[in-house]
């Protein structure tokens, strides 16, 4: 049906200056998608009434008989796709090159994308994308939506000035990911719950990212890939594993401040490859700053791994002229910031203790805390 409609507002707006594009509103009810629905205009706003998020985990995992409902609410799409596609709403225009196929304005606000059924860790899991954004765009804005039972809640390709802000994510294998290369995108206000093989946000060639604000829990995580001048602020992380924030790979000039980050133990039976030696935040790149963030790490010690390990809370990798500032660290252990030896110019400014402060390089300098 959505595609019928698409097919129709196309067919009615034919001239390059009378596209002014339309809004397809979903009515409370629940609604399975059959068919993948191709958006190939700029200007759509798809909108719903609620995102009626429900925890599926949490019901798949319990006895449901008194409760009072059992599905999500609100405008709810359940992907039940016969078409042989794993993508709710891919939004795709052919063009070459890139800037012909560019879309503009494409809008998704205030409805539930139900995979219906995954197991953990989700991805792969069921396999299925919720909103899959492979054009080049301009101005997307995904706001107010639930995500639920999906390998990957957002995959959004060459986005330029993204607004990604209000969405509960939960129960995904990764909750938003920013391919290709994209520029002053911002992330805000999100719940944002992934599992421990993917990401809560993944951002590769990225310049002037923002990521604010935002819950991040279970495994709260942020992977930035040769990404340039960042900002990670004000953001609360739980997380069950390390490697919260990584910036790798030439990751350059980015921001990491006044955030609270806290590490526990409730999933330590489960692995995402990366040990207590990594890092609660990791860094490989020059000119970063880990500024004024709120660091806590407890957990008990038959979890951690490696067995009888100092824990790693933040590890610079590689690079030159980062700067640690004025991070206040509390551990239920010895625990510790590492300066590999490939590192240069390093300043740890009021963060450790001469004790928590493990330096593999002679370059670099140390105010420890009075």
């Amino acid at each position: 049906m959505i595609n019928e409609i698409i097919a129709d507002i196309k067919a009615q707006q034919t001239s390059q200056t009378t596209r002014p594009g339309a809004v397809i509103y979903i009515p409370p009810g629940h609604y399975d998608l059959r068919t993948r629905v191709v958006i190939d205009i700029s200007y759509l706003q798809i909108k719903g009434s609620g995102h009626g998020f429900q925890s599926l985990a949490i019901r798949d995992e319990s006895p449901t008989g008194g409760w009072a409902d059992t599905l999500p609410g609100g405008s709810h799409i359940q992907m039940k796709n016969t078409d042989g596609t794993t993508t709710a709403f891919l939004v795709q225009r052919s063009g070459s090159p890139a800037i012909v196929g560019r879309i503009n304005s494409v809008e998704f606000r205030d409805f539930v994308i139900d995979g219906v059924s995954a197991s953990k860790p989700y991805l792969p899991g069921s396999g299925k994308v919720g909103i899959s954004i492979q054009s080049d765009n301009d101005s997307i804005r995904i706001e107010g939506m639930g995500f639920v039972y999906l390998s990957t809640a957002m995959s959004v390709r060459g986005a330029d000035a993204a607004w990604v802000t209000g969405n509960f994510v939960a129960e995904c294998g990764t909750c938003l990911e920013l391919t290709g290369a994209s520029q002053v995108v911002r992330v805000s206000n999100n719940f944002l719950i992934s599992a421990w093989a993917g990401a809560s946000v993944f951002a590769e060639n990225a310049e002037g990212l923002l990521v604010q604000g935002n819950t991040l829990v279970w495994h709260g995580s942020i992977r930035l890939v040769n990404s340039q001048r960042c900002a990670i602020t004000g953001n609360k992380f739980v997380s069950s594993w390390a490697g919260m924030v990584i910036l790798e790979s030439g990751s350059g000039e980015n921001l990491v401040a006044a955030n609270q980050f806290t590490r526990v133990d409730t999933e330590s039976s489960n692995d995402n490859g990366r040990d207590d030696l990594f890092g609660m935040i990791q860094i490989s790149g020059s000119n970063n700053s880990v500024l004024s963030n709120h660091m806590s790490y407890n957990v008990a010690g038959p979890l951690r791994r490696p067995s009888g390990a100092t824990p790693t809370l933040i590890l610079v990798k590689s690079g030159d002229r980062n700067v640690i500032n004025g991070n206040t660290l509390v551990a239920n252990v010895a625990a510790s910031v590492v300066l590999d030896a490939s590192t240069t110019n390093t300043k740890v400014i009021y963060t450790t203790t001469a004790a928590q402060l493990q330096a593999f390089t002679a370059s670099f300098a140390h105010v420890p805390m009075p």
